[in-house]
């Protein structure tokens, strides 16, 4: 953006210095139609871009449907896991001590 700003600052010093106005106005249009030609590319290119992603998450939700993956159930079970883990620990730990309490005595 900086070096379109920078040539267009430089064509408009460089006409006034020789103070042709139809050769300034000549090629400030010039340029401003490569601008126009380099944004209609770029749109074009974000609207392919656009498309392929919406199709994409499509594709994905379709994935996850057939897989049977729901986000928050997982994340619910994984949570759930833990619990019991630390739970099944906790009681295993309690047993281990009264085990050595008796060994002791």
């Amino acid at each position: 953006m900086m070096d379109i700003i920078l040539i267009t600052s430089y064509v408009v010093l460089g006409e006034l210095k020789t103070k042709s106005g139809k050769n300034l106005f000549r090629k400030l249009n010039e340029h401003s139609k490569e601008l126009q030609a380099k944004q209609e590319e770029i749109a074009k290119k974000y609207n392919l871009l656009s498309a392929q992603y919406e199709e994409l998450e499509h594709l994905k939700v379709n994935m996850n449907e057939y897989l049977g993956r729901d986000k928050t159930v997982d994340k619910q079970s994984i949570i759930e896991k833990i619990r019991k883990h630390k739970e099944q620990d906790k009681g295993i730990s309690k047993e281990k001590k009264e085990k050595l309490k008796e060994v002791e005595r």
